[in-house]
């Protein structure tokens, strides 16, 4: 099965009430509905997924040439079990997300997650999205 996740940062300007009155209701150059979209596939398909709310993530590196591993707490964390068996893991801090979409079908599995307007995130890694007030104090 193919998996694709799309993350979009809502855009805090955005009027929907102009966008109807002006586009049927669609955004336009000067009344974006997102800030951002970040769009990632997981390689070679997946077998399965699983979602978990309030999980905690993980996040892994170098520092000054040093490893490290700190513990982000109340995380939405997808995990994608790959065809290889390999496990693939996104994660977005849940004060961050204002909805989620999953469209599923036979061989194809599309997941949407709205990031919230107001609320600063950081990227760390590809697919990480860690809302600054719970980011690492160590890493600042």
């Amino acid at each position: 099965m193919k998996c694709t996740i799309h993350f979009y940062k809502l855009n805090y300007d955005f009027s929907p009430e102009f966008a109807e009155v002006h586009h049927d209701g669609a955004p336009s150059a000067n009344n974006r509905k997102y800030d951002w979209e970040d769009e990632l596939a997981v390689k070679g398909g997946i077998n399965d997924y699983a979602i978990q709310e309030n999980a905690v993530y993980h996040l892994k590196g170098e520092r000054n040439e040093e490893p490290f591993e700190e513990q982000v707490e109340n995380m939405l964390l997808f995990t994608f079990e790959g065809k290889d068996g390999q496990q693939t893991r996104l994660a977005v801090s849940m004060k961050a997300v204002e909805d989620t979409e999953i469209q599923e079908n036979d061989d194809r599995v599309i997941i949407n997650v709205f990031l919230d307007a107001r609320e600063p995130v950081a990227n760390p890694v590809p697919g990480v999205y860690i809302a600054l007030q719970d980011f690492p104090q160590s890493l600042i």
